[in-house]
This record gives C-alpha cells, sequence and structure tokens, in this order.
C-alpha cells in the first residue's frame, strides 16, 4: 500500500509539471505581450547569427582573436535572452499585483533594477554556452559541406533551426545547453521577484531545484519533447531535402524560417514560464512548510499547495 502511495505520488508530480506547460499555453492566449520580448530577442539573435556565419570574413582577424570575439558574441546572446526572461518575470508580477501589464514598465525595471544583480550569472551563462559551442565546433567541424557554407535560404533555416547530424554527442549537447538555460531561468526570479542579490538567488534557484527535483526533471523532458514536435516540419524538410535530394522552392524556405522564428520563442517561453511558475509554487511550499512548522502540524508536499494560476485572479507573490 506504501509502494503505490509513493508511486502515486511521484507520478502525481509529474502531471503537477505538465500542467504547468499547459497553464503557459492558457496564460499566453491571454497575454500575447509576454511573446514580444522573446521573439524581438529571437529576431536580433537570428540576424547575429546570419551576419557573422555568411557574411563576416573571419579571415580578417588575428586567429588568436576568434576565441575573445566568439565568446562576446555568446555573452550578449546571453544578455538578450536574459533580459526576455526578467520582462516575462516583471509581467507576472504585474498581473499579480493586479496591474495591467506594461512593456516600458517591464524593460526599466529589467534594465535598472535586475541586470546588475544578473550579469555575473549571465557571463557564468556564457562561458558555459563558449566551452559547450567549442566542443561542437570541434565535433562536427569534419561534417560540414561547403555547400552549407553558401548563403541561402535553406541554409539559412538550417542556421536558425540548429539543425545537425543526429549523433549522441550533437543530442548531449543540446540537451546541456537546454539545461543550463533552464537552470539560469530559475534563478531570476529572486532577483526580480525578491530584490536577492547574486549569491542568495542562485542559492534559492538550486534549493528550487533541490525542493522539487522530479517536477524540475519532468518539466525539462516534456518540454524538450514539446521542442522535438514543433521542429519536426523542419526536420523533415531539411530530411527530404538532404536524403531525397528535393529542391524545394524558395517560398517554402522563407515560410520555414518565419515557422522557426515562432517555434523558436515559443519554446524559450515554456522554459521561461516553467522555471518561473515552479519558483512561484516552491515559494508557496515554503511559506506552509513555515507555518506547519510553527503550528506543529504535518508537513505538506508540494502537490498538496495549490498550484499558482495567473489567471484566477489570486495574487502568489505575496
Amino acid at each position: 500500500m506504501e509502494d503505490n502511495k509513493e508511486q502515486y505520488s511521484f507520478w502525481d508530480r509529474i502531471c503537477s509539471s505538465a500542467s504547468i506547460i499547459f497553464d503557459a499555453f492558457e496564460v499566453l492566449v491571454k497575454y500575447p505581450i509576454m511573446f514580444l520580448p522573446i521573439f524581438i530577442c529571437w529576431i536580433i539573435y537570428a540576424v547575429t547569427i546570419i551576419y557573422f556565419s555568411y557574411y563576416f570574413n573571419w579571415n580578417n582577424i588575428p586567429a588568436s582573436y576568434d576565441l575573445c570575439l566568439v565568446f562576446i558574441i555568446t555573452l550578449c546572446f546571453c544578455i538578450i535572452f536574459s533580459v526576455s526572461a526578467f520582462m516575462l518575470l516583471e509581467f507576472i508580477q504585474q498581473i499579480e499585483m493586479g496591474e495591467k501589464t506594461n512593456l516600458f514598465k517591464a524593460l526599466y525595471e529589467t534594465l535598472f533594477k535586475n541586470f546588475i544583480k544578473a550579469f555575473p550569472i549571465m557571463v557564468v551563462w556564457a562561458f558555459i554556452w563558449f566551452v559547450l559551442t567549442i566542443i561542437d565546433a570541434i565535433v562536427n567541424s569534419k561534417k560540414r559541406d561547403k555547400k552549407d557554407q553558401n548563403i541561402s535560404y535553406e541554409n539559412v533555416a538550417k542556421t536558425l533551426s540548429g539543425y545537425k547530424t543526429l549523433s549522441l554527442t550533437n543530442l548531449s549537447l543540446g540537451l546541456i545547453k537546454a539545461g543550463v538555460r533552464l537552470v539560469v531561468f530559475i534563478i531570476f526570479p529572486a532577483i526580480a521577484w525578491e530584490d536577492e542579490g547574486t549569491i542568495n538567488a542562485i542559492k534559492k534557484g538550486f534549493c528550487t531545484i533541490k525542493n522539487n527535483a522530479v517536477e524540475f526533471t519532468s518539466g525539462f523532458i516534456q518540454i524538450e519533447f514539446a521542442c522535438i514536435l514543433l521542429f519536426l516540419p523542419a526536420s523533415v524538410l531539411f530530411a527530404l531535402s538532404d536524403s531525397f535530394k528535393i529542391n524545394f522552392p524558395k517560398e517554402v524556405w522563407i515560410g520555414l524560417i518565419i515557422y522557426i522564428a515562432f517555434a523558436t520563442t515559443l519554446y524559450l517561453y515554456l522554459q521561461q514560464m516553467f522555471a518561473a511558475i515552479l519558483y512561484m509554487w516552491n515559494k508557496k511550499w515554503l511559506q506552509a512548510v513555515k507555518i506547519a512548522n510553527e503550528n506543529g502540524t504535518k508537513i505538506p508536499k508540494l502537490t498538496d499547495i495549490k498550484k499558482p494560476d495567473l489567471l484566477d485572479n489570486i495574487p502568489d507573490l505575496l
């Protein structure tokens, strides 16, 4: 009987993480403005990637400067995606406080209240991303076809989607990048919502992951599965083009690039929203644990606490 109870609890926790993801879609329908900062940041990312992949002449700079430039570019990517994450957190706080979502207020709070505290985290994130990028470049250097280095709508679509030959190494690198990004996103709420410093925010972020390891892991896996589904159309087109030598008109590739823009934005939104809600839920649970300890009552599980809901008009950030 005890084993069945533990099993139920385990699956209940997995379902809880899934419910966060499903709720994220409902929130997006009501508050589409949450999509905007991430989409704008993706456009900046895409333009930068295209320029340095196809137009920038790397031979014009000394080889010793290549790595420095790659790190600076990676740091810039971490900064813009962090800005989008903080703006989403500010939107959530505005909703929780019963205010109208204000894009400019969210941007102001992000740049002038949160940025300095979060910058060291961005640097660490950039360094990890940089190291993984170097490993990726080494692993895939011999697999690149010269025709893939020429600018074309198809190659741009492949570049922006992160399309690579399926292998255990590429899969592992992709999952590590996604996992590190999700960890970073779960650290940020302590800065945005509780005005914590860098070190305390990191501690609270990892404490949230430790307290909710099942929810965090299952949520991560579910989001990555959603990513596979989102990019399935692109994968099919790339496979048809590469394996069956089917030449699609440029309109197809342009349409695919637009689709990739929205698919990537949605994927990042799911990661950011999942991290935010899980952090908020853990915060409510810690408050319930404190009350239980004070009253000498049974310590509740996370699933005993009502999951935060941005659409129920009940503030969860008190």
